[in-house]
């Protein structure tokens, strides 16, 4: 009869916890297996097809014209997505600022943070498993036995929380970035459209041109001109539209411009006439935005100086009075 310990020890697991650690191990694989598999099998195939039928019809998805319903979380998804729709539509909104359009972009980021966030412990775990086993070379293996419990642990934390918020933080960052490329190139982009519509073009087919020919200089410009025109020529109401265009770019300067153009289509007033006026408008404000910063210069200088200066004079006036005191004393 086959003795179960002498079984163990001839394949290897004479440590319990060795035996512990692999199954561990299989069970995190096949975890992450079943997840992956549950998000394939929870595509919207439906939707696919509309976009495959679309692209051939010559409408892309990049359009923004196709957009998936987004399902309230359930399941495991309703402890790492809010279940408030208000604040599923804030993480949307700031999503699409930086150009992620996607349905499923909200989840796709809490899922992101939440491997991110697991990342470092799992990687620790799965090191010292290694270690274990014998399968790490011999400086790794030192490495991580000097380290102790307590030192992975905060490397492990610190890793952890890195990783959860991190992408956040890279969010914040990237529409930063986004808005100040949009506030540099929306006074051209203005000038354009009001040359354009000067030349003897409608609204729309001003906006179309212009945002075609912003493509390589400013994309972030001529991605949202373009999507204004998709979705106007889709059906949807000028108004809302530009309105919602003004929200992704995130600045004063565009919010005031769709302002001026609803007004002067509700008001029947010269639109090209509008457009001149506003634009002229654009181009005092970024000089006077230059000049703000020009101003601001000394007073930011003067304070890194003073930060750098102040410690050596105080070190040429006080050396002399502590040799002398020291030399009394």
């Amino acid at each position: 009869m086959l003795d179960p310990s002498s079984f163990m020890t001839n394949i290897g697991f004479d440590d319990p916890t060795s035996l512990m650690g692999y199954v561990a191990a299989i069970f995190i694989v096949v975890l992450i297996l079943f997840g992956a598999a549950g998000l394939y099998a929870m595509r919207d195939r439906s939707a696919g097809r509309i976009r495959d039928m679309a692209t051939s019809m010559g409408v892309g998805a990049s359009s923004g014209l196709i957009k998936e319903t987004e399902d309230t979380p359930t399941g495991w998804k309703k402890a790492l997505i809010p279940e408030d729709p208000s604040e599923r539509a804030q993480i949307r909104f700031q999503l699409a600022k930086v150009g992620f359009e996607r349905p499923d972009s909200v989840e796709m980021f809490f899922l992101v943070r939440l491997a991110l966030c697991l990342a470092m412990p799992v990687i620790l775990g799965v090191a010292v498993l290694l270690a274990d086993w014998g399968l790490l070379p011999q400086v790794l293996a030192d490495k991580i036995n000097t380290m102790g419990i307590m030192g992975l642990a905060r490397i492990g934390m610190v890793g952890a929380a890195i990783g959860f918020y991190g992408p956040g933080m890279w969010l914040k960052r990237r529409i930063k970035a986004r808005q100040s490329k949009v506030r540099n190139a929306f006074p051209n982009a203005l000038d354009l459209v009001h040359i354009a519509t000067e030349a003897g073009l409608g609204f729309d087919a001003a906006i179309n041109r212009v945002g075609e020919e912003l493509s390589s200089v400013a994309p972030e410009i001529a991605y949202e001109f373009l999507l204004l025109q998709h979705e106007i020529s889709a059906g949807r109401e000028r108004d809302a539209a530009l309105f919602d265009m003004a929200e992704r770019m995130g600045i004063e300067e565009a919010k005031s411009f769709a302002l001026v153009i609803v007004q002067s289509l509700q008001f029947g007033t010269s639109l090209t006439g509008a457009l001149k006026v506003y634009a002229e408008e654009m181009r005092q404000t970024r000089e006077l935005r230059a000049v703000e910063k020009a101003n601001k210069l000394p007073v930011q200088m003067s304070g890194v100086m003073s930060f750098l200066m102040l410690p050596a004079l105080f070190l040429i006036t006080l050396t002399p009075v502590i040799i002398r005191y020291s030399a009394m004393y």
